[in-house]
């Protein structure tokens, strides 16, 4: 009954503050573009560096050695990972009340990779846009799914990476570290009382009222989300798909003919895609690297015989996801849905 009244509310800050189509509309082909360029120019000088830094023909003598195969089999299992976590978005759209074809769901959700390159991956938020303008579902809900579906990410790798934790006793402070600030952020989430009042006498000013109101509504969309039963089912479709992409980090290893198993990939992985997500760097570039650079020194694997495979998981994950969300965001713009209530 609470959650629901804590709904209602939500829903009538959105529908106080909500953009107009038409601004949810200007959210155009160069604007997406743009960002993808600017983030790609500094992924590419970053990882110059490195190359650099590294002997950059060792580094294409190891990729070309690189089966075609093991390249299929982590394309699959990166690609499996995302659809699992284009259902968990769908769940929460379903579990706030938005009745979108599962299909929609799913292409929205990977047109949102577009811009997975911002802090925090926040810009993966422009699904909103779509969803606003095919199916009237209010940027502020997507916004609050958002919050809850990166908090499950976060939850699902730490899940992950404490299955390998005892491999790594060194490292044992660190990953601690990362897990209380996220159960910190998932309890924030939860408690209204903490968050409700700042921002509502914030809302009393009148150059801040818009976005207090719509972060209010935003907080109140995702703890509706944060029962048990969901947050459950969110969790167990998070640490499978996070699974996907840790095992494609031992496929790559093993791959490339470095010495780990798949626990030691595994904690390597979930560690840096912790440090990564938590130093709030545009799609964790920097932190993610280095936290597998060291992981890998610690096994005894060389920065030279570590950064090809280092090089191609983030090819495979994150590049790859952002071409693949500018493809799925050219689709939905150059095909958008006619609502009921927009036909004539």
């Amino acid at each position: 009954m609470m959650s629901r009244e804590l709904g209602s509310e939500a829903d009538s800050l959105s529908a106080a503050n909500e953009e107009s189509p038409e601004r949810g509309q200007s959210f155009s082909y160069s604007r997406i573009i743009r960002s993808v360029l600017i983030f790609s120019f500094v992924g590419i000088a970053l990882y110059g560096v490195c190359a650099i830094a590294s002997d950059y023909r060792s580094i294409i003598a190891a990729l070309a050695r690189f089966l075609l195969d093991s390249l299929a089999t982590v394309l699959f299992l990166v690609a499996f990972g995302w659809i699992l976590r284009g259902f968990r978005f769908h769940y929460y759209l379903r579990k706030s009340g938005q009745d979108v074809p599962l299909v929609y769901s799913v292409s929205a959700f990977l047109a949102g990779f577009a811009l997975t390159g911002t802090p925090g991956k926040i810009g993966e938020a422009m699904k909103g846009v779509f969803l606003k303008r095919d199916y009237n579902v209010r940027v502020t809900k997507v916004v609050g799914i958002l919050v809850v579906e990166r908090l499950m990410d976060l939850f699902g790798v730490l899940l992950l990476g404490s299955l390998s934790l005892l491999l790594f006793k060194g490292w044992i402070g660190l990953f601690l570290v990362c897990a209380v600030l996220v159960i910190a952020a998932g309890m924030f989430l939860c408690m209204e009382v903490i968050y409700r009042p700042v921002l509502s006498w914030l809302a009393g000013f009148r150059l801040l009222a818009w976005p207090a109101n719509r972060v209010l509504s935003a907080l109140l969309s995702g703890k509706e989300l944060m029962t048990v039963k969901i947050f459950m089912v969110g969790l167990v479709l998070s640490t499978l798909a996070w699974a996907m992409e840790s095992v494609s980090l031992y496929v790559i290893m093993k791959g490339l003919g470095l010495g780990a198993t798949l626990l030691e990939a595994n904690f390597t992985y979930c560690f840096s895609t912790l440090v990564g997500a938590l130093s709030m760097a545009p799609g964790g570039i920097g932190g993610t690297e280095a936290g597998m650079i060291g992981l890998m020194t610690y096994m005894g694997i060389s920065y030279a015989d570590g950064l090809p495979a280092v090089l191609l998981i983030r090819i495979c994950t994150l590049w790859l996801a952002i071409f693949t969300g500018l493809i799925f965001s050219i689709y939905l713009m150059a095909f958008p849905k006619t609502r009921p209530d927009q036909a004539h």
